[in-house]
């Protein structure tokens, strides 16, 4: 199977690196790819965080999203400030 690529609207995890939980993953939506049919292309993110939850103070106008820019992606799912696909969850039955 061929790599998935980014591009806009593509719905994508990102690896947390600040805030009350680094590491943990949070899901974004891709609003700009640097390099289009590059798998591994920098993307500009808006990062959907658990609001209050995820951050010790709450930042007028931040509404919960969090802008990440040039961020790199990392199949390893493990780097902080990265992006991946999200993870595939077989169903249950």
């Amino acid at each position: 199977m061929a790599d998935q690529v980014p591009s806009v609207g593509r719905i994508v995890h990102y690896v947390m690196s600040d805030g009350r939980y680094p590491g943990e993953h949070r899901p974004a939506i891709i609003v700009k790819v640097w390099e289009e049919e590059n798998p591994d292309s920098l993307v500009q993110l808006q990062v959907f965080t658990d609001g209050p939850n995820d951050y010790l103070i709450d930042v007028p106008g931040h509404n919960g999203v969090a802008w990440r820019t040039s961020v790199h992606h990392d199949e390893t799912k493990k780097k902080q400030a990265t992006w991946h696909w999200p993870e595939y969850v077989p169903a249950k039955g």
